[in-house]
């Protein structure tokens, strides 16, 4: 509590100064308290002084009473970006209320070997197959962890052991990564895609999943490999096939409810992919499949409420409309006056700008431990910045295509 009470008088008192001081340059005064209220926010976030949610919606609010147009300040809640949260979200609540989501993992332990190399890899199957219909990782791990638990406790492992943090740790990181290789696969891509829409920049679920899946499904098969490494076990596993499939059997046939379930979210995935062919809308294909969730009572009315976390919701909805606002009035631009300047001597070689944003992102996030406002700040200012300097792509690809090499300098080819 008492966190909380300094948290939330350091916060106003900061966001205060922030709106008393004169406007900066570059901002409008409308800005200016865009960016106060802003600064309030993050403060609130970072020190958990009320719910998330609640947070955003405050937030929201104060932005309307200091004459933010409402379609620029709740323009988050209009967004496709936040219908298909809504949606994917009830995907997850049908997949774990009907136990599709156990039945799949248990069906994925039994084709792999019986080995500790055999379970952590059946893991992050089970993981990447998840990530289609259950976009949030807390719901994954909820979902994952338990199965991982039962399976070191009926082989009786000891604990703590090598053994036992091997397959608990290796499953909580096959929860969380593999999410990074779709759209839909963690809570972020929605977000990302109200940020490409606010740039007028189209992104397109087999879009993202062109650039994201190979370099995730790398960096999984390569923790595996550490965690092998740094955990291997003095001995071999025991058998866990018997195991798994007595715990397959305990679900029964399949429901109604599954098959239904599995169809629904089956087809939208499909149709997600298939989406530059038939050109609907990506928020369209899920909410049509979430009212045939609700037709065919997979979901009840009275889950509308309860299905899924709505302070999670209010917050994405929240800060997607902040980024809007950070958008609308050039806050992104101000703010990459600050931010261009420390990355600029890094420009010319990839890793060194990499590590560059790398290091600033990880500052960012002591004082944005929810990380949706460093990713759009540094989104929003990166776009700019790549934009302005076509140079980088050709030059990264190589001296034989860079059309510096002709003329000698970047500054003499494109005038910068």
């Amino acid at each position: 509590m008492k966190r909380k009470i300094i948290g939330a008088a350091a916060s106003i008192l900061i966001a205060l100064v922030v709106l008393l001081l004169p406007t900066p340059q570059g901002l409008d005064p409308a800005g200016h308290r865009a960016l106060a209220v802003i600064v309030l926010a993050v403060g609130f976030w970072a020190t958990d002084v009320l719910a998330s949610g609640i947070t955003a919606v405050g937030a929201l609010g104060l932005l309307l009473a200091f004459k933010i147009p409402a379609a620029t300040a709740l323009a988050g809640f209009s967004s496709s970006a936040f219908w298909i949260l809504i949606s994917v979200l009830f995907f997850g609540r049908a997949m774990e209320k009907t136990g599709l989501a156990k039945r799949i993992s248990y069906r994925i332990l039994l084709i792999f070997r019986p080995t500790y190399n055999g379970i952590v890899f059946a893991f992050l199957v089970i993981g990447v197959i998840l990530a289609f219909g259950i976009p949030s990782m807390t719901v994954r791990t909820a979902i994952m962890i338990p199965i991982a638990w039962a399976i070191v406790q009926a082989l009786e492992l000891p604990l703590p052991s090598r053994g036992s943090a091997l397959i608990i740790l290796s499953t909580f990181q096959m929860a969380v990564l593999p999410g990074c290789a779709i759209l839909t696969g963690a809570l972020w891509g929605p977000y990302l895609t109200g940020l490409y829409n606010s740039l007028k920049i189209p992104l397109t679920w087999l879009g993202y999943a062109k650039v994201m899946a190979v370099p995730t499904l790398i960096l999984c098969v390569l923790v595996l490999i550490v965690n092998r490494l740094a955990l291997a076990p003095g001995s071999a596993a025991p058998t866990t096939r018997e195991i798994v499939r007595e715990q397959y059997r305990k679900l029964g046939r399949m429901s109604r409810a599954e098959k239904w379930t599995a169809l629904v979210i089956g087809l939208s995935v499909l149709a997600w992919i298939t989406q530059p062919l038939h050109k609907v809308p990506a928020e369209a294909i899920g909410m049509i499949a979430l009212t045939l969730l609700f037709a065919a009572k997979v979901l009840e009315p009275a889950e509308i409420g309860t299905g899924i976390s709505w302070n999670l919701a209010l917050f994405v909805g929240g800060v997607l409309s902040l980024s809007a606002v950070i958008t609308a009035f050039k806050i992104s631009a101000w703010l990459g006056g600050f931010i261009v300047p420390a990355i600029q001597p890094f420009a010319s070689s990839p890793w060194l700008l990499l590590t560059a944003i790398a290091a600033l992102v990880v500052v960012m996030r002591f004082i944005d431990p929810v990380g949706f406002i460093t990713i759009g700040i540094f989104f929003l200012t990166l776009h700019d910045f790549v934009a302005a300097r076509a140079w980088i792509r050709s030059c990264w690809w190589g001296r034989s295509t860079c059309p510096c090499t002709s003329s000698g300098s970047h500054t003499r080819t494109y005038g910068r």
